[in-house]
């Protein structure tokens, strides 16, 4: 059997919390590029990686970009690094996350690591925060013509499973299926009517607007732009 060969379809998306109607930072985010940082490097079979800026940190007049971009710490991460058996081992703290797919199925997805709804683990200098040792480390066996999509929550918070699936079968090469997704959680974010993963598991967890908001048309419509 052929070694596959690890071509990354990463995304850096867009993931500024969005709630009762309103967004927050999201212009200011976009003119500064965003808060999230990823890697590839072909060491091996190749490595990939993708870390979330924790937006948090701007209230304390922190730049999150910088950890995410410069260390890739004060942030949730994954790292993927795919041996030359053909297997890929997964390190992931926090909500970044990896879905594999296979002959237009996902055969394998990471799970978010989280204290409690929208609090996930992160990666931090700060005695609160998590080390590689809280890492969820697991590995999957990689077959010919499989598709890695790794991003960060601004990616799965806005796009379901189903639609990663549908536009990696739509596209021929893997640089125009990560625009395609970058873009489409882009578009969800900014539809005020679009049901999103992250509102949809938000209500699962009890959270959503007063009665006296929904009477006047609003309601949690889940995260927004950018990083």
């Amino acid at each position: 059997m052929a070694i596959p060969v690890l071509r990354p379809l990463s995304t850096i998306a867009y993931n500024t919390i969005r709630l009762n109607g309103s967004v927050h930072k999201a212009n200011k985010l976009v003119e500064k590029g965003g808060e999230d940082a990823f890697f590839v490097s072909s060491h091996g079979g190749g490595v990939i990686a993708v870390a979330d800026g924790v937006s948090g940190w701007a209230e304390k007049d922190v730049n999150p970009a910088l950890f995410s971009c410069e260390l890739m710490a004060n942030a949730s991460s994954v790292v993927a690094m795919l041996e030359t058996n053909g297997i890929l081992k997964i390190a992931s703290v926090g909500d970044c996350g990896v879905r594999v797919i296979r002959k237009g199925q996902i055969i394998f997805s990471t799970s978010p690591q989280e204290h409690y709804f929208d609090c996930p683990y992160q990666l931090s200098s700060e005695a609160i925060g998590q080390t590689f040792l809280d890492a969820t480390v697991t590995s999957v066996e990689l077959m010919e013509e499989d598709t890695v999509v790794m991003g960060s929550d601004g990616l799965f918070d806005n796009v379901f499973d189903r639609e990663i699936i549908s536009i990696v079968s739509s596209c021929d090469k893997v640089s125009d299926a990560a625009k395609a997704l970058a873009n489409l959680a882009y578009n969800h974010s900014k539809d005020s009517s679009f049901e999103s993963p992250y509102s949809q598991e938000a209500r699962t967890q009890g959270f959503d607007v007063p009665w006296w908001k929904k009477i006047m048309g609003m309601k949690l419509t889940g995260r927004t732009s950018s990083d």
